[in-house]
């Protein structure tokens, strides 16, 4: 009887086995698919364009200060460290970070600035002279299509020893000995936790709390703890520790970002120090492992005297396991926490990743974008950037302090590469966070004024006028369907016949339409699409006084081939995207196909300087007497909109300021968007644009009066620049005859 029941529970267990071995065979199953190839759903990572500090270029020493602060770099008594710099009365020195993008490696470097007369010097400790110096791209944000994580990932060889140290020595003192779960551990955590009358340890291991993380919920059953265990046990003997280790680093959940989850302590690194891990102290490190007790609770910018406490706590683990002496752990407790700026990443640089969002979707799957960790290398100059949000929101909120009326008022600016079209920076509102609506691609509005530049290169370019010529400033009228449109000057006066310089300048209506007329509209229009107008219009009269409808990114590029004198004719704001391994995936280059001459650009970008000069740019002038700059101003109908396009040496700056429901503002292009121009060229310091014209073109000094050349001794002259073989082909000494 004994030996048939024996029987039957050796059958009965063998019956029960299968469904616990198909059970074990299905967690095996789920730990490999998650941990082979692609261990985590990680969003493509997207980067700033490096810093390029030119020897001889416009710097303040307490800009490269603020610049080398914003990127994390740490101040003290020398910069002989990566990633610190040292300053005197009159100079700085810093140890440049290396990094790799789409042009290779770049290795880190030790130079030392000056700034004579607000000028660059850039050397190197022994005083060898560099014409450049390059700070490293920073990481601005991330495209998740859909995911809504943050990560910035490490492999094992990047991850600081002592932060495994401390990790380990907090969270799980055996994890290098143990195979997943550690009966000693538990019985440490008992044994500390009532002797210290509270839970400064817990049971689980690393292993344990990453398969919690990455598979399993936070419920506390039975059967999720037995599931965590059996899983951890087969994790331990799939892996190495050298992979677990890692895959817990960069997993860990340790904040929370706005609306997305901050996953791993390389994102932490960032977003609470600015600085990446590996450039922490024994202290920051300690805080962000104390953390992970309790993100929110042990939250530094939510709860500082508490997460200073945790962090205190984990320093003594650190002295009771001989990792630091007493001396050390005090010094450490003493520091402050020194946090960065909160949300810095989101509402600096929103804008910008809608644009880079926009671009890639047209050649990368939004899946792969969302997963693969892709790293996209950008135009974006940090700098400009930072420089151009700041000139939009302290501006805005001036005018609607002086106006209240203003409430509400809204702003778009786009700043570009005077040169290559890259885009340098994007501003879509004016308010102080990412608003999610961005005015820059999506204000589609009249551009007025800005219409009008494009009309004068088309005279320029056609050998027929030359910026001396006089076209009338008087009253038309144009059949328009069944009724008569009849346009007029802004101030409503008329000044009769008048040169091209001065109609630009001083933004006529009246004598720029007659010289429109005189070209014909459809010549007019052919120059829209050909300077980039994408944007389909019906050619009437009143485009040509700036009925046409663009956005300011659009706007933008109308103006680039003109700023660029045909450098370039598209805006660049991808450079390349490359995979996790370095290789690069693709690479986007621009246009720079331009159906007019060097010369008549060039020509025409000069006759544009008139206006800060003489014209509707003159306040612009007055505040920046130093540079010189072309410039235009626009102002639509009732008001309804300010424009503003700047170029100078360095930058196209194009704004726009407007109500969001269309409605009249009591604002001019000169008396508002012109003076966020004018901060924003006051906070970033940029280069005059060069006097120098290509050859084939040539400045002409010209009797107000007559088509001759003057001489030197003239006083009614005034110089101009003229496409070659356009110039007056007589002159004259302004002797007076007998």
């Amino acid at each position: 009887m004994l030996r048939k029941l024996l029987k039957w529970l050796i059958l009965l267990g063998l019956l029960a086995s299968v469904p616990f071995a198909v059970w074990i065979w299905w967690l095996d199953t789920q730990v490999v698919a998650r941990f082979e190839g692609q261990k985590w759903q990680v969003p493509s990572e997207v980067y700033s364009a490096p810093m390029v500090l030119q020897d001889g270029s416009p710097w303040r020493k307490q800009d490269l200060e603020s610049v080398l602060a914003e990127y994390g770099y740490r101040f003290g008594k020398n910069s002989q460290k990566v990633g610190w710099a040292a300053r005197s009365q009159i100079k700085v020195s810093a140890h440049l970070r290396d990094y790799t993008d789409h042009t290779g490696y770049h290795p880190a470097s030790r130079r030392v600035f000056s700034f004579a007369n607000g000028v660059l010097q850039i050397q190197d400790v022994s005083g060898k002279r560099y014409r450049t110096a390059v700070l490293e791209p920073q990481k601005i944000g991330y495209l998740y299509g859909g995911n809504t994580e943050n990560r910035d990932i490490l492999v094992y060889e990047q991850i600081p020893s002592s932060l495994i140290d401390i990790l380990t020595i907090t969270e799980d003192r055996d994890f290098f000995h143990h195979f997943g779960i550690s009966f000693t551990g538990i019985a440490r955590a008992a044994l500390v936790n009532l002797s210290s009358g509270s839970r400064r340890q817990g049971g689980s291991t690393l292993t344990q709390q990453l398969i919690k993380n990455m598979f399993l919920t936070s419920d506390r059953t039975y059967s999720r703890k037995v599931t965590e265990v059996f899983m951890a046990l087969l994790l331990e003997y799939r892996y190495s520790k050298e992979d677990i280790i890692t895959a817990y680093i960069n997993e860990v959940y340790l904040a929370q970002e706005g609306d997305s989850a901050l996953h791993g302590f390389a994102a932490a690194s960032e977003y609470f120090y600015g600085r990446p891990v590996n450039e922490l102290n024994l202290g920051e490190q300690a805080l962000l492992v104390g953390m992970v007790k309790g993100p929110s609770l042990y939250n530094p910018r939510r709860n500082p005297e508490r997460a200073k406490q945790r962090r205190n706590v984990v320093l003594d683990l650190l002295f009771e396991q001989g990792r630091l002496t007493q001396p050390q752990v005090a010094a450490l407790k003493k520091q402050p926490l020194r946090l960065t700026t909160e949300g810095k990443r989101r509402s600096a640089y929103g804008d910008y990743l809608d644009l880079v969002s926009m671009q890639l979707e047209r050649d990368f799957d939004q899946a792969a974008l969302a997963t693969k960790n892709l790293r996209i290398y950008t135009a974006l100059d940090v700098r400009a950037q930072n420089a151009a949000l700041q000139a939009m929101q302290d501006r805005v909120a001036t005018l609607v302090k002086q106006k209240p009326a203003l409430e509400g008022l809204q702003g778009a600016m786009v700043v570009t590469d005077r040169e290559s079209g890259q885009v340098r920076a994007v501003v879509g509102s004016s308010d102080k966070l990412y608003s999610g609506f961005n005015r820059a691609l999506g204000a589609v509005r009249p551009i007025g004024s800005l219409a009008k530049p494009p009309i004068y290169l088309t005279a320029i370019a056609s050998g027929r006028y030359t910026w001396w010529d006089r076209i009338q400033d008087e009253p038309k009228q144009f059949k328009v369907g069944n009724s008569i449109w009849e346009p007029k000057n802004y101030s409503r006066d008329v000044h009769g016949e008048v040169p091209l310089y001065e109609a630009l300048a001083k933004s006529y209506n009246l004598a720029t339409i007659d010289l429109a007329y005189a070209l014909g509209f459809d010549r007019v229009a052919q120059t829209l699409r050909d300077l980039g107008v994408k944007r389909p219009f019906t050619m009437y009269p009143s485009v040509a006084l700036g009925s046409l409808e663009l956005s300011p990114f659009e706007v933008a590029r109308l103006y680039q081939p003109l700023a660029s004198t045909g450098n370039s004719a598209e805006l660049g704001v991808v450079l390349s995207v490359m995979d996790q391994t370095g290789k690069v995936l693709k690479r986007f280059d621009q246009s720079s196909e331009v159906p007019f001459t060097q010369q008549a650009l060039s020509v025409t970008l000069a006759g544009m300087t008139k206006s800060p000069e003489i014209g509707t740019a003159r306040a612009a002038q007055a505040q920046l007497p130093w540079l010189r700059f072309a410039a235009k101003t626009g102002t639509t109908n009732d008001q309804r909109d300010s424009w503003f396009v700047g170029i100078t040496g360095d930058y196209l700056s194009t704004v726009w300021l407007g109500q969001d429901d269309n409605s009249p503002m009591n604002i001019t292009g000169s008396s508002g968007a012109q003076w966020v121009w004018i901060d924003f060229a006051k906070t970033l310091p940029q280069r005059s644009l060069a006097k120098a014209l290509p050859e084939g073109a040539n400045y002409y000094s010209v009797t107000l009066d007559d088509f001759e050349i003057a001489a030197d001794r003239c006083d009614d002259k005034i110089e101009l620049p003229f496409i070659e073989g356009t110039e007056p082909q007589s002159s004259t000494s302004c002797f007076w005859s007998f």
